[in-house]
């Protein structure tokens, strides 16, 4: 079962990040196993944010322990962040969308599964296999309390006309409420066959 991968790493860089992944010769050319797309961007609080989606938590869990710990050890890079692993509820591993420059990450608490099917099914870049969504990628989570949906986008702006024009009616009687993104530009981006 795939899973969406979230991991805040406070105080690190994009140049720690570099450091890590050449230890670890991670590049287009040579993913790990099962990973099936990774970006990662630096943020306002001052570090990075990581997503990625992976066949499985068990692929995660041996690339972190026998790769990223020992590349990160190697780098001289120090981190106790913990990832935040939810399970995929739907992923459109390709949008319409071409550059792939920001993540937008929304946490959604309260809503539900359901919610998110009977939204997606009033929306026309739902349809079929997705292809016709305006992000590059979307991806849509299952939290403890809710829904996680991660996109990438060629822009802010694109992605807050997406909502304005298409999701924000569907989801008017759906109990979605307010969404408040969070955006990070793309520093680095792998898809899997890409």
């Amino acid at each position: 079962m795939a899973i969406l991968m979230i991991m805040d790493l406070e105080g690190a860089t994009t140049e720690q990040y570099d450091a890590v992944n050449e230890a670890m010769s991670v590049d287009e050319n040579n993913l790990p196993q099962g990973l099936i797309s990774h970006a990662v961007g630096p943020t306002d609080e001052g570090g990075l944010l990581i997503v990625d989606v992976w066949d499985t938590e068990e692929d995660l869990g041996r690339f972190l322990e026998e790769q990223v710990g020992p590349a990160m050890q190697q780098a001289g890079v120090e981190s106790q962040a913990q990832p935040r692993v939810h399970e995929v509820h739907n992923h459109i591993p390709q949008g319409s969308g071409s550059d792939g420059s920001f993540i937008l990450l929304i946490e959604s608490e309260g809503f539900s599964t359901e919610d998110y099917d009977d939204v997606t099914s009033k929306l026309d870049s739902h349809a079929g296999d997705g292809s016709s969504h305006p992000a590059v990628t979307h991806v849509a989570a299952i939290t403890e309390d809710g829904m996680v949906f991660m996109d990438i986008w060629e822009s802010p702006e694109a992605a807050q006309r997406f909502f304005e024009d298409e999701v924000g009616p569907a989801a008017a009687e759906s109990g979605l409420g307010e969404l408040q993104p969070r955006v990070v530009p793309v520093h680095n981006r792998f898809v899997a066959g890409g």
